[in-house]
């Protein structure tokens, strides 16, 4: 990897924070504000996979990343529609365009190609999809809203399935699949 690469790769892998981190004020203390909060975060969730999905089905050099970059698309369009008409029913408004750090990420994959993409990509699904499990499990505990808790607890067991896809893709390219 030439050095401005694996700097470019290196920003990418710092880029992808925490979709999930709690908000402040006073979410906490109400269940509806919480459950709101969290179909929001997870509909952004669903859009940045789809993106990332559709760069990996493009851009990537190895032909398992190609083929989990579709399995993103079609997994993450059918939880977003499932969030949608949740979103719906609970009366709550979700975004429609990437923004923000999500835009950023995305255009920061753009510029990638080949084992470079194969490898940011892969290493930004581990972490995303591990961050995304134990919130998923958090929520199945903690949210009180039936419908949400329900979908949470429906959509843990894919997720769940991405994440055991993802070790098992970077390790076949040479990634560390458990230090990601």
């Amino acid at each position: 990897m030439t050095p401005l690469i694996s700097t470019a790769v290196a920003s990418l892998l710092l880029s992808t924070t925490a979709a999930f981190l709690p908000a402040s004020g006073s979410q906490g203390h109400d269940a509806k504000s919480s459950a709101r909060s969290f179909l929001q975060k997870a509909a952004e969730r669903q859009q940045i996979e789809i993106a990332l999905g559709q760069l990996a089905s493009e851009l990537a050099g190895d032909k398992q990343v190609k083929q989990f970059g579709v399995q993103m698309i079609e997994d993450h369009r059918k939880a977003s529609a499932e969030i949608e008409q949740l979103a719906s029913k609970e009366g709550v408004v979700l975004s429609t365009e990437l923004t923000g750090k999500h835009k950023n990420e995305q255009e920061q994959f753009a510029r990638l190609s080949g084992n470079d993409f194969d490898r940011a990509y892969m290493g930004s699904m581990l972490r995303d999809h591990r961050r995304d499990v134990k919130e998923f499990e958090r929520q199945v505990k903690g949210i009180t809203d039936p419908q949400v808790q329900q979908w949470a607890e429906a959509t843990l067991p894919l997720l769940k399935h991405h994440l055991r896809q993802a070790q098992q893709i970077a390790g076949a390219i040479g990634l560390n699949a458990e230090a990601r």
